[in-house]
């Protein structure tokens, strides 16, 4: 259902408490990681819960509030 509004809309996602369903395997954060693009890679992070941009002239910094860790 949100694919009509994100294929025409820009926006930058960062993680919240409903991402971090587990999956099968207790994989969290997999719908998450998986659903959206992020310039992880380009700001030299290692992560999709922490990454930044540039738009607009403005330096944007996406922390996320949670971790994505092994619980076993």
């Amino acid at each position: 259902f949100m694919e009509p509004l994100v294929s025409k809309v820009p926006m930058m996602v960062i993680e919240g408490n409903h991402e971090i369903e587990e999956q099968a395997g207790k994989i969290t954060f997999e719908a998450y990681s998986s659903r959206f693009a992020f310039p992880s890679e380009e700001s030299l992070s290692k992560s999709t819960f922490y990454y930044s941009f540039n738009a607009g002239g403005i330096h944007f910094i996406m922390l996320g509030a949670y971790t994505d860790f092994n619980r076993t």
